[in-house]
């Protein structure tokens, strides 16, 4: 058994190895169950052993509540070279990807729903804030370095990558990821780069981001522009794909996606202030401002009445879950049955027959037209007063020396006539009479008024008046007995269904097994999977020849050969494939299937046992409005007549001009 030896001397005894990485192995610890090794393939570096005993003297709760931070560093020998360290034991945890991925979520996670993943986002920004208010930066924020439980507990590993601040001397974070690193570090190395907390803030909104859209990257959509739009060269040109302005950055989201306007608009600007450009004095939002969002975020969710674990913010009309699995085919959640109270229970005494007589025996409203009043041909318009007959007079007889005087200047000097219409308008408009303008313009909009209000109250009758509300609702009716008499066809056809699309279940279960982070797959980089994963891509099932087509950078040059070695793997694990006839149907799916169809068939039984006193309802309420609306109609439209009328004064029969002034 390998030894190593405490900073105290003390001799520290190797267990079995935990885990390998990149740099060494984890190993348990002889005697210390809570605790484990980290050890290095090589000693550590002066400038890296110095950071460790740093962090280990620095070891605070606070800390070892949310990260394996080092409690202790290991040397080969008493007083020798650092190896590796001892850190807390993180037992019990998964990464943060198996959490927000759905593929995933519903293997390691099944019980999660979306008030799970807003919480674990909570407790993400906590665990920043610890971070941080210790002086030290994360620096490489990525999903490797994120694990969650199964109470939505973060602990942050990898901690010795950490930017540490010891008194005036602080240790770089020299690895970072750059799908997941800040615009304004992208392209720098990072060896020897000095990170601050607002760098830390652009990684946890990223996260945070993952955990509420169920794995997108904001940084992964469509580019409309010409060429491809890697992860790394998106984020350095802020062309967040999910905001308001997306379009501005020639970005949208990609298919299926949950969207960004379902958020509060508190969280919503949260992600924009992460996102979008930075100005002068400003910063992105810091771990403490997402804990508060989000926790109020928290006490905001609902859920949903058709699955359980369909949670969304209560100042939604309906469910965007429900709305997005619809749309999409997918299942972003697990399964839910409704909790048993919900469920409506079979009218034990319903007969269809007798439920539809009644239903037939509530008699449609009589058709009547909705009432078209001739118009009043001896409404007497208002005059105008006495003071403004005179000034309209004056006005028609400048307006006909105007145009006698241009139609004459026309008639000698032709060649003007560009000239004198343009005068004459100039002067008709200068001696105009503002008091008759006004008085016209008064009019003009009581008859827009009237007219407006007329067309209101006929598209009302229309819509209240008509008979057309009793026939849409015995429709309705009709459909769901219509439907209940085929549900026991449909449930037999259903039933059938399963059995004889086993041999598709059977595949589909063996390639949802087959996750590609976890495959070896000639070209596929982790640039390549963090952007099939926003797009919804996960496992074998989820690869189709339509689906990359869909995902930047798998549909030209490079990107085919991408394609093509995602669709070669999915066609040899279904080489490998074996129906098992023996299998059978799964019973709880049988179950599922004639639980649905029994909550079908109670939900109709209820709605046509109310129909008979909805549409006497409706009846009564169209009777109740034609009354109503018949005498505003009528008294409607002598307003409008009346308006009309008044505004004809201003346009009299020009006989009756010329009779007037040769009294």
């Amino acid at each position: 058994m390998t030894k190593l030896y405490s900073s105290a001397g003390h001799q520290v005894e190797l267990g079995p190895v935990l885990g390998r990485g990149g740099e060494g192995a984890v190993h348990e610890i002889a005697g210390r169950p809570g605790f484990v090794a980290k050890v290095y393939r090589q000693l550590a570096h002066p400038d890296k052993a110095l950071k460790l005993e740093s962090m280990a003297r620095q070891v605070h709760p606070a800390l070892l509540d949310i990260a394996a931070w080092p409690v202790d560093v290991l040397r080969a020998k008493p007083q020798g070279p650092v190896q590796g360290f001892v850190m807390p034991r993180v037992h019990g945890y998964q990464e943060i990807h198996s959490l927000y991925g759905p593929s995933h979520r519903k293997r390691a996670f099944p019980h999660a729903d979306w008030s799970f993943l807003v919480h674990t986002a909570r407790n993400l920004a906590s665990a920043f804030e610890a971070v941080h208010a210790r002086g030290h930066v994360i620096g490489d924020v990525n999903p490797g370095n994120v694990v969650v439980s199964a109470q939505a507990l973060v602990k942050l590993i990898d901690c010795d990558s950490f930017q540490i601040t010891a008194g005036d001397r602080w240790f770089a974070c020299d690895v970072g990821v750059p799908q997941f690193t800040a615009p304004e570090l992208q392209g720098r190395p990072f060896h020897g780069l000095r990170r601050h907390p607002d760098h830390d803030a652009f990684g946890l909104a990223l996260l945070c981001f993952h955990l509420l859209f169920m794995g997108r990257h904001p940084f992964a959509g469509r580019y409309r522009g010409r060429g491809d739009m890697p992860i790394e060269r998106a984020i350095k040109e802020y062309r967040f794909a999910f905001g308001p302005h997306a379009a501005v950055w020639l970005m949208e989201s990609p298919p299926h996606t949950l969207p960004f306007t379902v958020l509060p608009r508190p969280i919503a600007a949260l992600f924009e202030r992460a996102f979008v450009p930075l100005t002068v004095g400003q910063g992105r939002p810091k771990p403490q401002e997402w804990l508060q969002a989000l926790e109020r975020l928290s006490r905001e969710l609902r859920s949903c009445g058709w699955n359980a674990l369909h949670k969304y913010p209560r100042s939604l009309p309906a469910c965007p879950w429900c709305e997005l699995e619809q749309t999409s085919g997918a299942a972003f959640f697990a399964t839910s049955k409704p909790p048993p109270v919900s469920t409506p229970s079979p009218h034990p005494d319903f007969d269809l027959d007798r439920a539809w007589s009644c239903i037939l025996a509530v008699t449609p409203p009589s058709i009547e037209a909705m009432p078209c009043p001739e118009p009043l041909a001896s409404i007497t318009p208002t005059p105008l007063p006495e003071t403004l007959q005179r000034a309209r007079s004056r006005h028609y007889l400048k307006t006909m020396t105007i145009v006698g005087v241009a139609l004459a200047a026309i008639l000698l000097h032709p060649q003007l006539s560009w000239l004198w219409l343009p005068l004459a308008a100039i002067f008709w408009s200068l001696l105009r009479d503002g008091a008759i303008r006004r008085e016209y313009q008064r009019r003009r909009m009581a008859l827009v008024a009237a007219s407006q209000e007329l067309v209101d109250l006929q598209a009302a009758w229309q819509q209240r008046a008509s008979e057309q509300p009793f026939m849409t609702a015995l429709h309705t009716a009709r459909a769901l007995y219509e439907r209940y008499r085929q549900l026991p066809e449909a449930l037999q056809w259903d039933l059938q269904r399963l059995e004889t699309d086993q041999r598709q279940v059977q595949l589909q279960a063996l390639l949802e097994n087959h996750f590609i982070d976890a495959a070896q797959i000639p070209g596929i980089r982790a640039t390549d999977r963090i952007a099939l994963e926003s797009y919804g891509i996960e496992t074998a099932a989820d690869i189709t020849a339509e689906a990359l087509r869909a995902v930047p950078g798998f549909g030209q040059r490079l990107g085919r050969q991408r394609a093509s070695a995602l669709l070669a793997w999915r066609q040899a694990l279904e080489t490998q494939f074996r129906y098992d006839p023996q299998q059978g149907v799964n019973p709880v799916a049988i179950a599922d299937l004639r639980q649905q169809y029994a909550r079908q068939r109670a939900s109709i039984e209820r709605e046509l046992l109310a129909s008979p006193d909805e549409l006497a309802k409706i009846k009564m309420d169209i009777l109740k409005q034609r009354a109503q609306l018949n005498i505003a109609l009528i008294r409607q439209a002598v307003q409008e007549a009346q308006a009309r009328a008044d505004l004809r004064v201003f346009y009299p029969h020009p006989g009756g001009f010329w009779r007037r002034h040769r009294v």
